[in-house]
């Protein structure tokens, strides 16, 4: 059978680089393997990598960038998005610890290329308190990816509630 279908293009460079390299070429080849991977795994895996780029699809704005890692990390943690501010950059709680989107410039929004840099600091600090972490996520990392690293780091700090729930 012959099926046809659209990638987007990091997608198909990413393809076209892995087929060259491991099948003199010939992406349909590394397409199959691929495909019949993927088929294997059980439904409950492939509906959450559905989900997963499902939400990644709806970050094609830096707005649905921020939701998408604010409604996922909510959802790692156990907890809805505590967004009473109405704010991308509010400060969010966690436990003994906050995090919150830096913004990158001081007297402008940030440009839409610009990367995402969540921070996680204790709350309140103390002697013994760890040290904030911070990460600079490049406007192409999938929101999902990012809020999973900050989830896991929230879980070394000993916080509560993470772990993978079923996605929407």
């Amino acid at each position: 059978m012959k099926l046809s279908f659209s990638l987007a293009d990091d997608l198909a460079g990413a393809l076209s680089a892995c087929a060259g390299g491991f099948a003199g070429g010939n992406a349909s080849f590394i397409a199959e393997v691929a495909l019949k991977r993927f088929l294997q795994l059980p439904p409950h895996e492939i509906g959450q990598l559905v989900a997963r780029h499902r939400i990644d699809r709806k970050a094609a704005t830096r707005s649905g960038w921020a939701e998408a890692f604010w409604n996922v990390l909510g959802e790692l943690m156990g907890q809805p998005d505590q967004n009473v501010f109405n704010s991308p950059y509010a400060p969010r709680r966690f436990g003994d610890f906050y995090v919150v989107l830096l913004m990158r410039h001081m007297n402008r929004p940030d440009d839409e290329s610009d990367p995402f840099s969540p921070y996680v600091g204790p709350m309140p600090v103390t002697p013994d308190s760890p040290a904030p972490f911070q990460w600079d996520f490049d406007r192409s990392t999938s929101p999902v990816v990012a809020a999973e690293a900050v989830a896991a780091k929230l879980h070394e700090y000993g916080v509560k509630g993470c772990g993978l729930s079923p996605r929407r």
